[in-house]
């Protein structure tokens, strides 16, 4: 076997146990939603603590503030745990959650009358960066690292407003994609739209960020 073929070996072995390992968590979890959905208090516990802190990261990006974020994720889950019965454990449990939470955020956000700024500073303490790091690489030349942009607190600080003009259905997706690595089949799900429906929406999103952003950003943005 070629130096090519080991290396395409390897590839496929390691794609094969991820997707193995994929499919035995999201077994082990429907498992767990039918227990659930018995009255098994433990189980919905469990998954309750699976993803309460993803569940966090999505409301804080959406809300920008701490305690909407706790508020509306405490609701969302109240709300799942309430209508267990008709949940399909055939679907995803992360889909069928951000699905609730998402809603709950964009009605909250449209009974404001005072748009709340974009922090992605408190976001970077809790998650190293990577979201921001994320976004910004794909608004950024290759000239500057996602890092060295982001120390530039007035260049924060636009992005942040920017990201706040944003409608609601593509900073959605915006926060979702960029920001929490969901992949676009899965923002499909969540959104019940079809995929062609999240690339399009992205893309005009990221589009309309470097419109706002291009004369601040002068030789970061590849325009």
């Amino acid at each position: 076997m070629n130096t090519v073929n080991q290396v395409h070996s390897v590839e496929e072995r390691k794609t094969a146990a991820a997707h193995g390992a994929g499919e035995d968590r999201r077994e082990e979890e429907r498992g767990l939603m039918e227990r659930a959905k018995a009255g098994d208090g433990p189980a919905f516990d469990e998954m309750t603590r699976r993803y309460s802190e993803k569940a966090y990261s999505v409301a804080y990006q959406m809300l920008a503030s701490h305690d909407d974020a706790r508020d509306l994720v405490q609701d969302a889950f109240f709300e799942v745990f309430r209508t267990l019965e008709r949940f399909n454990t055939q679907y995803r449990f992360s889909t069928w959650l951000y699905r609730i939470l998402i809603n709950k955020c964009i009605n909250y956000r449209k009974r404001e009358a005072r748009r709340r700024m974009f922090s992605f500073s408190d976001y970077g303490t809790r998650n190293g960066s990577a979201g921001q790091q994320f976004l910004v690489a794909n608004l950024a030349s290759s000239e500057k690292t996602p890092h060295e942009v982001l120390e530039n607190d007035e260049l924060r600080r636009s992005i942040m407003a920017a990201l706040d003009t944003l409608s609601e259905r593509h900073r959605t997706v915006v926060v979702l994609f960029d920001l929490e690595g969901l992949s676009h089949k899965e923002i499909a799900e969540i959104l019940q739209c079809p995929e062609g429906t999240v690339m399009s929406r992205l893309h005009h999103g990221r589009l309309k960020l470097k419109r706002l952003l291009s004369k601040r950003l002068t030789g970061y943005l590849d325009l």
